[in-house]
């Protein structure tokens, strides 16, 4: 049975900075959140895991095997057109 060990952790931010503290505020640029619903890869190291704790009410923290970059994120959530081009007529 081979089972996948997960290496990275996977922020997305769900609620708001404003009128935080200033310590809550700078642990969110840490982790290099700005917006809601932004989605961040972290090595899972100590440091990560505390940074992660000190916000743990504004962000949702999911485990995953790969990092996944801005574009394909950005791929993945784009929806199908709906049609295929199979070749074009001249």
């Amino acid at each position: 049975m081979s089972s996948v060990i997960p290496k990275y952790f996977k922020v997305t931010q769900i609620k708001s900075t404003i009128a935080l503290p200033f310590k809550k505020k700078n642990a969110m640029k840490t982790l290099g959140l700005t917006r809601r619903l932004q989605t961040v890869y972290h090595k899972i190291t100590p440091q990560e895991a505390g940074q992660i704790a000190i916000v743990k009410e504004l962000v949702k923290v999911e485990l995953s095997p790969i990092k996944k970059s801005r574009r394909k994120m950005r791929m993945e959530r784009k929806s199908d057109p709906g049609f295929t081009i199979i070749s074009k007529r001249r």
